[in-house]
């Protein structure tokens, strides 16, 4: 269906959802009851559900709304409407516990009805009630089981009145992973409340089509974003065990995107155990990664390379590079100009790293997309692919070659993208290998001119965005950079070009840390007579052995 036709059919059923007629179908079903308890499968952050109690929603230590004021109007940012709306918060309480943090859910539970018993075109959004009702059904012993009887009845009224709106509009749900959430809040509903079999089938048939869309055969999700991925798994999980609940057999499809997905989630985990930074992700917790890992049942090994959704890993020793070598996904409305940016970790410690995104402080988004806000290849500036603020999706997609090979425990990949070819006509080519050892990190860029016509480029800087704990400092030959860990021992980064190092920012938690980078700098000049320059760098631990 075209664009005209698609909003003229919302338009329609927006004006319908309001009527009186769709609210009082949605109160002809009365079981007052919950019939299969469904528990929550996922822990909360205890420090988040304490600023709840003590009057502010915050997201990654920015405070996002007052408590006291939080429903008076909605968000304009999806995220925060999401977390607000979508009532992941509930899980936060629980996890802290408590009678001051039951009461207090139970007030704002109280206060969104107050608000939003009826239908509204933001909070009644298909995925925002598939992901309400997994929350307030998967918490509901926590605040709702030994409350007065009005209080409990008007919330088992509220379920079941946002079930049946879900069963009528959840195939309306924008693209992308709040589809899989409306899908799974419609099973986990459906199995807590009841639901006619019927129902659960043309889910099932909708979420097989969804799973074929949205899942890569290599097991990453389509928006290549690893924190939307974890949210997705987390959502197929909850599925999966209110299927089980219900005694019905889980689609073979669902259990093979479970595990895909988890083995795909251990390819972007670096030696903390925590995620590595590409496109609109935070390195989560680490508690609640382990569980959907454990929850996932998959025992698949992280693969060394995930070609669809373009991503490679090299490992050796104790040393892990995680490498972006794909384009920009129609699936996710935060993918960063990041072709062959990479990030490097040294057992537990993060070193080389990219700046990654800001859900509470929103105003970062924008500037955390662009190239410069990773470690890669940047010439003049600019981004490697056009953002537009507008739409905050990549509208030219580029194209990435990869080459892989393995040989006696040393890895060695090139890949190249177009990104800079239509505007300065030029190729970039970028070569990394990792010793088998794991101590020494070699990396090589080349700038091809291809011919094409464009602007005359001035400067290629090739940016190492440090962890803030790494500390640096340029040795007396300034060619090269001493990196430390906070427990002592280091890495030394020697180039061919001039260096030095420049501010940077880190949102690996989500909230803004002050950090450094290393720069690389060569001028580009007579780049199109000479045909390609070429930049070398390597990253070597001090204790390594001379090569």
């Amino acid at each position: 269906m075209n664009t005209q036709g698609g909003n003229l059919l919302r338009s329609l059923r927006e004006i319908y959802f309001r009527s009186p007629i769709a609210d009082w179908r949605l109160n002809r079903t009365r079981k007052g009851r919950i019939l299969v308890p469904v528990g929550s499968a996922w822990p909360g952050d205890p420090e988040r559900g304490r600023t709840i109690v003590e009057g502010t929603f915050t997201i990654e230590g920015d405070v996002i709304a007052e408590v006291k004021t939080v429903w008076s109007q909605i968000p304009k940012h999806v995220s925060r409407v999401r977390y607000l709306h979508g009532f992941s918060w509930l899980r936060d309480l629980k996890e802290l516990g408590g009678r001051s943090a039951r009461l207090c859910a139970r007030e704002l539970v109280a206060d969104w009805l107050d608000h939003y018993g009826t239908w509204h075109p933001i909070s009644w959004r298909a995925d925002f009630v598939g992901e309400r009702l997994s929350n307030l059904l998967s918490v509901f012993d926590f605040f709702c089981e030994s409350a007065e009887d009005r209080f409990r009845a008007r919330v088992l009224t509220d379920l079941e009145r946002q079930f049946a709106h879900l069963c009528r509009d959840f195939e309306a749900v924008p693209d992308g992973i709040g589809r899989l959430r409306a899908a799974s809040g419609l099973v986990v509903a459906g199995t807590a409340l009841g639901c006619e079999d019927e129902q659960f089938e043309r889910c099932e048939h909708w979420l097989e089509n969804e799973l074929q869309r949205q899942v890569n055969s290599d097991g990453g999700h389509a928006s290549r974003s690893p924190d939307i991925h974890c949210n997705a798994l987390m959502a197929l999980i909850d599925l999966r065990n209110a299927l089980r609940a219900r005694d019905r057999i889980v689609p073979k499809s669902l259990d093979n995107s479970i595990d895909s997905m988890c083995a795909m989630l251990r390819l972007w985990r670096h030696g903390d155990g925590l995620l590595a930074l590409f496109h609109q992700s935070t390195q989560m917790r680490r508690n609640l990664l382990e569980n959907v890992i454990a929850q996932s049942e998959s025992r698949r090994k992280a693969p060394a390379q995930a070609q669809n959704t373009g991503f490679q890993r090299l490992s050796a020793g104790r040393t892990c590079v995680i490498v972006d070598t794909g384009g920009p996904s129609s699936l996710s409305d935060g993918t960063h100009a990041s072709p062959l940016a990479f990030e490097m970790s040294a057992g537990r410690h993060r070193i080389i790293v990219n700046c990654g995104t800001s859900f509470g402080d929103t105003r970062w988004q924008e500037s955390l997309r662009t190239s410069a806000a990773h470690s890669m290849l940047v010439i003049d500036g600019q981004n490697a692919a056009p953002i537009d603020p507008d739409s905050m999706v990549l509208p030219t997609p580029i194209c990435v070659e990869v080459k892989r090979v393995q040989e006696d425990g040393a890895n060695l990949m090139e890949a190249n993208h177009d990104g800079y070819r239509k505007r300065f006509g030029l190729l970039h080519r970028r070569r990394l290998y990792l010793s088998a050892a794991g101590d020494d990190l070699r990396g090589e860029e080349r700038l091809i001119y291809t011919g094409d016509p464009g602007d005359i480029p001035n400067t290629a800087e090739v940016r190492f965005h440090l962890h803030p704990r790494i500390s640096a400092s340029i040795l007396q030959s300034k060619a090269s950079v001493l990196l430390r860990p906070p427990n002592g021992g280091g890495w030394r980064l020697r180039t061919d070009s001039g260096l030095y190092l420049n501010e940077s920012i880190y949102f690996g938690s989500g909230s803004r840390q002050r950090t450094e980078q290393i720069v690389i700098s060569r001028s580009l000049e007579g780049v199109r007579t000479k045909e390609e320059i070429t930049i070398k760098w390597a990253l070597r631990r001090e204790d390594a052995r001379s090569h």
